[in-house]
């Protein structure tokens, strides 16, 4: 079970501001009257985006630092990213994902929960639960591309 601990997550402060970031724009984006332009949003999720692209390149980094091309008994060189290593990526974004399509669904059944904050808050788990699954798929790729030199 340890390797689908958050202790896995590292930096978590870095992730928590883009979190931050994204829900509040998103939120004043929902609550704003609809012919405002979309200025703040657009700027926003670009800054959340850039902040969780941050967050990956400095994950994966730690993680080169504390897992580093080692070589077994035949002398082969062995992978940094273990797929088993970064499980926790692909747990964490499901339960991220599952949740927020829960809501969605409990929304769409129930308009009267569709408050902006229960809109903004589906949105942002599906949207992060998304972007963990491409991390783990970006850790596999830059994996590969390091163990070839």
């Amino acid at each position: 079970m340890k390797r689908f601990s958050i202790q896995q997550i590292r930096h978590k402060w870095i992730l928590v501001i883009s979190l931050a970031v994204f829900f509040v724009t998103y939120l004043i984006d929902l609550m704003s009257p609809r012919e405002k332009p979309v200025t703040l949003f657009i700027v926003g999720a670009i800054v959340a985006t850039l902040i969780a692209a941050v967050w990956a390149i400095v994950n994966y980094v730690t993680h080169l630092q504390v897992n580093p091309f080692y070589h077994d008994d035949t002398g082969k060189k062995q992978p940094i990213f273990q797929p088993k290593t970064h499980q926790y990526l692909f747990f964490w974004g499901s339960i991220a994902v599952l949740i927020g399509v829960i809501l969605f669904i409990l929304i769409f059944l129930n308009q009267n929960l569709a408050l902006p904050w229960v809109v903004d808050l589906s949105v942002t788990l599906v949207c992060y639960g998304a972007g963990f699954y491409l991390s783990f798929f970006l850790y596999m790729l830059l994996d590969n591309l390091l163990s070839k030199k």
